[in-house]
């Protein structure tokens, strides 16, 4: 042990020592950052037509973009497709298989994990920065074995018809929804609803 460190106390010895481990490992991130509930006055900020047979698996949102995953019922074919805040494509990725579930990787990285394989993708323009195996630890993981992911915020959010109940940091508030009894994800500031009677995705922020 080098002589500066002898005189440590163990907290500051392993502060230190965790000071000088590598962090080049390109894996490495502080975890998502904290998602903010939607707020009292949101209202449909976009929709999305999707062709039938298509719904969405999960989405999140980061870097100033939605991700949404869908996945084709037929066969499991799944796309991901970043939207802008006007509801525009800003970017599509097809090259995974199976029912996509996605994760947030700092605030310019989306994780996305299909059945075989995953990969890390620039929100930016889709680009892959990175491939990882469908076991990195942070993907997420579905919620029974039908497939069907852990909705964002579950427990703040609750639907009653059109109405979007929402209870977060002693908070309690409602927004409206143009759709009722929708499936939702939350995502950073917003909900995505998806209406599977007509195929539609509504935006709310």
């Amino acid at each position: 042990m080098p002589p500066s460190l002898r005189l440590l106390s163990l907290p500051a010895l392993l502060v230190a020592l965790a000071a000088c481990g590598d962090d080049s490992d390109p894996r490495r991130d502080t975890g998502p950052a904290p998602v903010a509930p939607v707020a009292r006055d949101a209202a449909l900020a976009w929709t999305v037509q999707l062709e039938s047979d298509w719904s969405p698996t999960d989405a999140v949102a980061v870097g100033g973009v939605t991700v949404l995953s869908t996945s084709w019922e037929i066969d499991e074919g799944t796309d991901v497709v970043a939207y802008d805040e006007d509801g525009e494509v800003a970017w599509d990725y097809g090259g995974i298989y199976g029912a996509a579930l996605l994760a947030m990787v700092g605030d310019d990285q989306v994780l996305v994990c299909g059945d075989d394989d995953a990969v890390l993708l620039s929100t930016t323009d889709g680009t892959v920065v990175d491939e990882v195996g469908p076991d990195d630890e942070r993907c997420p993981v579905a919620d029974d074995d039908a497939g069907i992911p852990v909705d964002h915020h579950d427990e703040a959010y609750t639907v009653s018809g059109t109405e979007l109940a929402v209870s977060s940091a002693g908070e309690e508030y409602t927004v409206a929804l143009d759709v009722s009894d929708p499936e939702i994800w939350g995502v950073d500031a917003g909900v995505v609803a998806f209406d599977d009677d007509t195929d539609r995705v509504l935006v709310y922020r």
